[in-house]
């Protein structure tokens, strides 16, 4: 495999630098030209819910929760749509619950039928049922209820990713996501991702997530291109991968995937990419008692998708 002399490792890193101011460019576009209209959150019974006022949900992509618990619940919440590999509604991508909107966010989780929730910031409200650590981020398992109903749904909360800025290592993060995938059951069901505005990490997950889905598929377009990929998701979800850091953390991770892939190609006995990043976590979650098993459910086995 070529080495990156210096030089090399310069220009891409101007390349990518470049490549992000012309996303901010595409953004600040998007929004004083209203090319994507953002007029449900900009009603005057919206804005209180909204935790930053110029980050506020496209019309054209904006979930809709119709689910009500009360005379006053709207089909507002400050979320969007972003299309993956198994179609238009693959993820959700919203903010962080703020007071007000808790309630909110559990509609509209329950609703879709969400199964997992990826948080990737360092806020959370108590009420969990279960808690595992693992490298950088918790895996929860919460039971939530409605009326005559209850359903079990999986956090993962990664802790070490500052806002506006990236973790010093994606390989945990792979790992999560890895994970993440064997807890999604169901492929017709969104993924719920947030942050704390549900942009720039949350699209950085989105970003990952829907590409490795793609190589694993073998349905890798032959003109693949991150920088579309990304400005693609932003026509869905303002400001996704938000910072010229992110921008660079999704470009790494996918050259890494794209290279374990090739790996795997040339050697057939390497393992597949999307079991090696769980098979390699240092933290491999213990055998249970019988009176835990319900409490804490093992990890799944890995699934293959068709």
């Amino acid at each position: 495999m070529p080495v990156k002399t210096a030089a090399q490792g310069k220009e891409v890193k101007v390349h990518l630098r470049t490549l992000g101011r012309r996303l901010r460019r595409l953004s600040t576009k998007y929004r004083t030209e209203k090319i994507y209209p953002t007029n449900v959150g900009e009603k005057e019974e919206n804005v209180k819910k909204n935790r930053y006022k110029d980050i506020l949900p496209f019309d054209h992509s904006r979930v809709k929760v119709t689910l009500k618990t009360t005379n006053q619940d709207t089909d507002y919440i400050n979320a969007n749509f972003i299309k993956g590999m198994d179609g238009p509604e693959a993820y959700i991508a919203t903010q962080g619950p703020l007071p007000n909107t808790v309630i909110d966010f559990w509609r509209m989780n329950w609703e879709y039928n969400v199964a997992v929730i990826v948080m990737a910031c360092r806020e959370f409200e108590m009420g969990r049922e279960s808690e595992q650590t693992r490298t950088d981020y918790f895996l929860r398992t919460l039971l939530v209820e409605h009326e005559n109903e209850s359903r079990r749904l999986t956090q993962f909360h990664y802790m070490n990713w500052p806002d506006h800025d990236v973790p010093s290592s994606f390989d945990s993060i792979l790992d999560m996501i890895a994970l993440m995938r064997e807890y999604q059951d169901n492929d017709d069901v969104p993924l719920c991702i947030h942050c704390s505005a549900g942009c720039g990490r949350t699209g950085a997950i989105c970003a990952i997530d829907y590409t490795w889905n793609l190589l694993k598929a073998g349905k890798i377009p032959e003109d693949f291109n991150v920088f579309r990929l990304i400005q693609e998701m932003r026509t869905q979800r303002h400001s996704a991968v938000q910072t010229k850091e992110q921008y660079e953390l999704v470009h790494r991770a996918i050259a890494q995937l794209f290279q374990k892939q090739l790996l795997f190609l040339e050697s057939p006995t390497s393992t597949p990419i999307h079991n090696s990043m769980v098979e390699s976590s240092p933290d491999k979650i213990c055998h249970q008692s019988e009176e835990e098993r319900w409490d804490t459910p093992p990890p799944k086995p890995p699934r293959v998708r068709r």
